[in-house]
């Protein structure tokens, strides 16, 4: 990839698969998923070797081991004046539903718009009969068989 100053903060990118601008100091980038995700995409990676920054400076502070330490460095109270009841809970009965299960997850939007921009629609197979070896139909449709 190839990449060019606009002014201080902001580069153009060059090559992948889109051109993109990315602005270092307002963590963008035209393909939109380093401002969804806070994690640098292609562009923003070599943007930012260019400027001659680290790479962690570019991750969201979220995926910090600090931010991480934070969230469970303190206790969890019960609210005042809240009793607790002793008794065994159990897990609910999961119940399969109808048919046949799915093999595959549902895929977030992301992941869809950076496949529809590679795949081609699967095309249809031309049939051909396997008697008269003429397309458009099939065996036990063929005409100049009986």
């Amino acid at each position: 990839m190839t990449v060019q100053p606009i002014d201080g903060w902001r580069l153009f990118v060059k090559g992948g698969k889109m051109d993109c601008v990315v602005d270092l100091e307002h963590g963008k980038c035209d393909c939109g998923v380093y401002a969804v995700e806070k994690i640098p995409c292609s562009h923003v990676i070599a943007a930012g070797t260019s400027a001659g920054l680290h790479m962690s400076t570019l991750v969201c502070p979220v995926y910090s081991k600090d931010f991480l330490f934070a969230g469970y460095s303190e206790n969890i109270y019960l609210c005042v004046g809240q009793q607790v009841e002793k008794h065994t809970c159990f897990s609910p009965d999961v119940k399969r539903g109808p048919g046949r299960q799915k093999k595959s997850r549902w895929q977030s939007w992301l992941e869809l718009s950076r496949m529809r921009g590679r795949k081609p629609r699967k095309q249809h197979r031309v049939y051909r009969c396997s008697k008269c070896k003429e397309t458009g139909h099939t065996k036990p449709q063929c005409k100049s068989a009986k």
